[in-house]
């Protein structure tokens, strides 16, 4: 399965943050966490701009 997916627990489980609908195009290296918010991960598209996810 392709997709963006996020682990709380040091990879034991993933949670897929995208679905089949809204694909990011390539997001290569471009990912980083931020340190300042717990969850907080943000991704360049390609040319899509820059987008950031947030926990639930």
């Amino acid at each position: 399965m392709r997709g963006i997916f996020r682990s709380d627990d040091a990879g034991r489980t993933w949670v897929r943050i995208n679905d089949d609908r809204h694909q990011f195009a390539w997001t290569g290296n471009t990912m980083t966490g931020d340190p300042r918010v717990y969850g907080r991960v943000y991704f360049g598209t390609n040319g899509r701009g820059v987008i950031y996810g947030d926990p639930e």
